[in-house]
């Protein structure tokens, strides 16, 4: 691995307005630096995932560690001599690990995850290349309760569509366990360029929420853009699909959801429509049910946000209480390029109070909940020459005011037991993996496979001692294990425990020939391997 470059100096850190707001701005001067996700860390710090470039042919993913107010602790780039490596999205787990996937610009872009320990450290890296599509993103993550890593990527396919969103599912270890397809143009064959955004675990389901091309039901020939759902079981089964407002002529894009209620989700983007003079984009809620059926939806009326408002879209959005929201979006008098802001909502969309961030700019306004019912946004920021970008953090309460620092101690990184220095980290190793994702097992499949246990056995021949290895005995119990020999005579047998991985047996005494291991849990066979002892 290449060796860590102690850099003194990587990004600039100017506290604005007095040093008791809690708000900091980061990047290199003249350079375009962009975030596309803030996690919340396990000591109450935030981890972005970002990028630093140069031009748009130099540039490098960039993840910074910052304290609970903002301040760095530490910056690693993603280096690679002859690639890009831009993370779009990234996720930590309860053991303090962080995971970051997004796009590895080689011959073509494609998807890549790697894994960093609690240290910043990368402990592996990989890219899925595919050559049966174009090029490939992966653009959200998230740990599944079984504690497998869930990749939301796009494949691009071309003028085909057939399979474009997918979940690509990898062990803690980088092995791609399987992959899935959904919104298929085989199952569905009215869909059009379909997109997944954002992936969300809403008490049983997994939701994704995006955009699609759609017809009205009359004109099948003529598609239309629209806010795109999708319901996904615990199984990873597809439940069902939902070009939202179909029949009520909605044209736009979800870009976040959120839950109301064990029963009701809302998503939230855009519809263009005619308001106070203006046809263009307005802030709408959608509201459906973990069966995929529309509840209705809300437009948000421009001047009620701002007078003068056009162009606005809802971003992300967070709870304050049972009937008030938060929601970073973009508004302004403009009908393009509109600065982020915030708004205090209900699902009436009546707004209560709207704050806009004059100079910011990107592609997204990310918001988090804090510990303290505070919320943390990062998005991006014009440089004096408004042309360059930097990163802008800041925190405000609920009534949109910018908070204060925290005053009180806490301890950062407490997971790794060295000091954690920035510096690049090398990314030409990452591993490349050539398969066809549709050739992947599927969950289904992958399910499958875990009923069974398979067994190893060496060295084999042997002649003293046999050595089984199992497989998934940790999702089991009852198992046991019996040894019989060509005729059909057992020979050996024991329980297995849950979660052993092994059993070593003499055979010494045993007669030359060949044996026959055989698992089983409950009488059903789940495992066998044949042997043979000198």
């Amino acid at each position: 691995m290449k060796k860590i470059i102690v850099i003194s100096i990587l990004c600039f850190l100017v506290q604005l307005a007095t040093a008791q707001r809690w708000q900091t701005t980061m990047g290199k001067p003249n350079h375009y630096n962009s975030v596309y996700d803030l996690v919340k860390d396990y000591d109450k710090g935030y981890y972005l995932v970002a990028s630093d470039v140069l031009n748009g042919n130099s540039g490098n993913g960039w993840n910074i560690k910052t304290d609970n107010n903002g301040s760095l602790l530490y910056d690693k780039k993603l280096i690679n001599t002859e690639a890009q490596y831009i993370g779009w999205c990234g996720y930590n787990d309860s053991a303090g690990n962080k995971y970051v996937a997004g796009v590895a610009f080689l011959d073509l872009p494609w998807p890549f995850l790697s894994k960093f320990n609690t240290c910043g450290e990368k402990l592996w890296c990989r890219v899925s290349k595919d050559w049966g599509y174009m090029n490939g993103a992966a653009v959200d993550i998230m740990i599944s309760d079984e504690g497998n890593i869930i990749v939301l990527t796009r494949f691009e396919d071309g003028n085909q569509q057939i399979n474009q969103i997918f979940l690509l599912c990898y062990s803690p270890d980088g092995d791609l366990l399987w992959s899935k397809p959904y919104a298929s143009k085989t199952e569905h064959p009215l869909i059009a360029f379909a997109y997944g955004t954002k992936l969300y675990h809403f008490g049983e389901d997994y939701i994704i929420s995006g955009h699609c091309y759609y017809p009205y039901p009359d004109n099948p020939n003529h598609v239309w853009l629209r806010p795109f759902f999708i319901g996904i079981d615990s199984l990873f089964n597809e439940k069902w699909i939902l070009p939202f407002g179909v029949a009520d002529s909605i044209v736009g894009k979800a870009y976040s959801a959120i839950p109301l209620n064990d029963s009701v989700i809302m998503g939230v983007g855009y519809n263009v429509v005619e308001q106070s003079g203006y046809y263009g984009r307005a802030s709408t809620m959608m509201f459906f049910n973990h069966n995929g059926e529309e509840l209705g939806f809300t437009e948000i009326q421009r001047d009620s946000i701002i007078t003068g408002t056009k162009g606005n879209t809802i971003i992300e959005i967070e709870t304050i209480n049972d009937s008030l929201f938060i929601a970073t979006a973009v508004f302004g008098p403009s009908t393009v390029f509109n600065p982020f802001g915030e708004m205090v909502i209900d699902t009436s969309g009546k707004v209560y109070n709207a704050v806009s961030r004059p100079n910011t700019i990107g592609v997204l306004s990310l918001l988090r909940k804090t510990f303290d019912s505070k919320y943390v946004i990062a998005c991006g920021i014009y440089e004096a020459d408004m042309d360059h970008t930097n990163i802008y953090l800041y925190k405000i309460n609920a009534n949109l005011e910018q908070d204060t620092l925290y005053t009180q101690n806490f301890v950062y990184d407490s997971l790794c037991p060295d000091p954690i220095i920035s510096g690049d980290i090398d990314m030409t190793n990452c591993t490349v993996v050539q398969v066809g994702i549709d050739e992947a097992p599927t969950p289904e499949e992958y399910y499958k496979s875990l009923d069974a246990i398979p067994v190893r056995a060496y060295p084999n021949p042997a002649d003293e001692f046999i050595k089984l290895e199992y497989k998934h005995t940790d999702r089991h119990q009852n198992i046991r294990l019996q040894c019989y020999n060509a005729l059909g005579k057992k020979v050996h047998a024991e329980d297995i425990v849950t979660g052993q991985q092994g059993s070593k047996i003499n055979v010494s005494g045993w007669g030359s020939g060949l044996y026959m291991a055989i698992i089983s849990i409950e009488s059903r066979i789940a495992g066998k391997v044949k042997f043979v002892v000198k």
